[in-house]
C-alpha cells in the first residue's frame, strides 16, 4: 500500500480490466517508477496505463466506480 500522502500516477483503462466483480487480486503496482492502479488485477496482461495527474487511492477508486456505473447505465 502506498505511504500516507502518496498519489496514484497511473490508472489502467483497458476495457476488460474495469469489471473487478469478485476479484480479490492486487490492484496497486509500480509503473514507470510511480504508483499505478488497476481495478482488475495488476498481475493480468493487457494493461493500458493512463496518467492521472496524481490522485489518492480513494479518489481513483471512486473514479473507477463512477465509470462502471456509467457503463452499466449505458448498456441496453
Amino acid at each position: 500500500m502506498p505511504e500516507e500522502g502518496s498519489l496514484i500516477q497511473f490508472c489502467c483503462v483497458a476495457a476488460d480490466h474495469q469489471d473487478a466483480k469478485g476479484s480479490s487480486s492486487d490492484t496497486l503496482t509500480i509503473h514507470e517508477g510511480k504508483w499505478a492502479f488497476c481495478p482488475y488485477d495488476i498481475r493480468a496482461n493487457g494493461h493500458e496505463w493512463e496518467a492521472t495527474g496524481g490522485v489518492s487511492v480513494a479518489e481513483v477508486r471512486r473514479l473507477v466506480d463512477r465509470g462502471r456505473s456509467a457503463h452499466r447505465s449505458a448498456t441496453p
